[in-house]
């Protein structure tokens, strides 16, 4: 029974799903960002001490805030406890002394429950992350990393909750923030890993167009945090400045950088899709024509939401696209052979 269970077509279905989930939940997760929604629920795993959050404030005690901001405090206490152990005393006392981290907000039933669907969203996506693992030891004979590679997505899944804890502990702090968003990068490229190596898939053996797209790749990481810094000057300005119309104009260096980079990136691109022209896998060139195009339409976002005062509904779309030409860098890298 669990032989006919343990099935590889059965892995590639639920991995391809997983894979689109996560990218999905990344992209609920700006949206949460965008609409300042990070706080809708003060605690975690529960919402307002409850598995159903409240759908109105008359169902909290008049003293909510002072509650939630003292289980907080305690629980960043803990955490810079441990940070101190390990010599990180800066972050630490920012943790503990940050006056940001020491706002508690008020209630608002619709950031709530926006932020109540983006944690189901993850406890679905943590059912699938166990379903991938279970199901990738029918790979076992074929590698035996595809297994190990299933069970380090999980272990990753399950940190990533707990780093989504101090996300809300200590009100959104941007540094959690973006080593939050990078390891749910670093899980979509495990899965992508899984999919194309558990596949067998054909390989392109071109040495030039391994290097162009190793080093496009490599130089988009930063691209990556370059985008994470400046959503968070973002996040600032949406507490800060209501005025979306001037924003630009408090970004600071950080936005110019990442606006002039993404150049450097398109150019990397589109080498890869040059070169690609007359490989013979039809997918491969679909997937290299389809970077392209998606790099041009994440900087038209980009230029967008400059000129247009960061309307809310742009801002997910550029992140899911950011990523989304991550994981295309990352599949047709692992399709690239280098040829000696």
């Amino acid at each position: 029974m669990l032989r006919r269970f343990l099935k590889t077509k059965y892995f590639y279905r639920i991995n391809t799903i997983t894979i689109g989930s996560v990218l999905l939940l990344i992209l609920v997760g700006s949206v949460v960002r965008v609409s300042g929604s990070g706080m809708g629920c003060p605690d975690w795993p529960k919402c307002f001490g409850q598995y159903i959050p409240p759908t109105s404030v008359s169902e909290l005690p008049h003293d909510y805030q002072d509650v939630y901001r003292s289980k907080r405090l305690e629980k960043n206490d803990r955490l810079a406890a441990y940070f101190l152990k390990f010599g990180y005393e800066d972050l630490a006392v920012k943790i503990t002394s940050d006056p940001a981290v020491l706002v508690e907000q008020e209630f608002n039933v619709t950031k709530t429950w926006i932020e109540y669907i983006n944690r189901l969203l993850g406890v679905v996506i943590g059912f699938l992350v166990l379903s991938n693992m279970v199901l990738s030891f029918a790979l076992t004979g074929k590698s035996v990393m595809i297994p190990i590679a299933g069970i380090a997505v999980f272990v990753l899944t399950g940190f990533q909750g707990w780093v989504g804890s101090l996300v809300v502990s200590t009100n959104l702090l941007h540094g959690f923030i973006t080593f939050h968003m990078l390891l749910a990068v670093l899980i979509v490229a495990i899965l992508i890993w899984m999919n194309v190596s558990s596949r067998g898939l054909d390989r392109v053996n071109d040495k030039t167009l391994f290097f162009v797209l190793l080093f496009t790749t490599i130089l988009y990481i930063p691209q990556l945090i370059f985008g994470t810094e400046v959503r968070g000057v973002v996040d600032g300005l949406l507490l800060s400045t209501p005025g979306r119309s001037d924003w630009v104009n408090e970004l600071g260096s950080i936005f110019y950088i990442h606006r002039s980079y993404s150049w450097l990136i398109l150019i990397g691109c589109f080498f890869i899709w040059y070169r690609a022209r007359k490989v013979q896998l039809s997918d491969y060139r679909v997937y290299s024509k389809l970077l392209v195009g998606m790099v041009v339409l994440i900087m038209l976002f980009g230029v967008g939401m400059a000129r247009f005062g960061f309307p809310a509904w742009l801002q997910p779309l550029h992140l899911l696209f950011a990523v989304s030409i991550f994981s295309i860098l990352i599949y047709l890298n692992l399709r690239t052979n280098l040829k000696i």
